[in-house]
């Protein structure tokens, strides 16, 4: 026999495990002391005793069920997958909850988050592990072009400059590289074909 433990969550009851029954020895041995003869023998008795046994009592938010039964159920909780709940009915439902997804809107990229289980993703709806290389890099642009919205002019003036600062430390490091290793490297143009664009991103 098999135990199945049940949940609710909002209007919905779902099946989440399937354990093995645990039988009650002493109201086992109740049972069985009626039907036994003197005359048995040690294995008849273990028999007898195994054919009668009594399972503990489960509580309200459990269902005990064939040995079957409780295979097929965990191979549906098996196939549920990540992102779904095996009804009590035997049917599924998605659970969304707390998972983060980005959509456009308004032609940006927002982050938004299900609360509640039964709600699917808006189509569009892109999962944060789902996420292309290509969408990472254009929501990470939008987010740093937003950051830097909302810098005061002082506040852009001491990032682009540290910025730059970066990029001629970056500059002087393949220099030195490239004579070390004996190749050609103009440190002051490799630089100015860079700091366009960062003059530009905070201007």
């Amino acid at each position: 026999m098999k135990v199945i433990y049940k949940m609710k969550i909002g209007i919905y009851t779902i099946v989440f495990n399937v354990v093995d029954a645990v039988t009650d020895p002493e109201a086992t041995k109740k049972k069985v002391d009626q039907f036994v003869k003197p005359e048995m023998t040690d294995k008849e008795y273990e028999d007898l005793f195994n054919a009668n046994l009594v399972y503990a009592t489960v509580g309200p938010e459990a269902d005990m069920v064939s040995d079957e039964e409780g295979a097929e159920i965990q191979r549906k909780i098996n196939e549920a997958g990540k992102h779904r709940k095996l009804l009590a009915s035997g049917g599924y439902v998605v659970d969304h909850r707390c998972c983060e997804y980005w959509i456009v809107r308004d032609g940006k990229w927002v982050k938004e988050k299900i609360a509640e289980i039964g709600i699917d993703l808006p189509e569009g709806a892109v999962l944060q592990e789902d996420l292309t290389a290509e969408q990472r890099e254009v929501i990470a642009g939008q987010q740093e072009a937003e950051r830097i919205a909302v810098m005061s002019t002082e506040e852009k003036e001491k990032a682009k400059q540290n910025a730059l600062d970066a990029l001629a430390d970056e500059a002087d490091r393949l220099a030195r590289r490239a004579t070390i290793q004996k190749k050609t490297l103009d440190p002051a143009a490799w630089y100015s074909e860079r700091a366009d664009a960062i003059e530009a991103k905070y201007a």
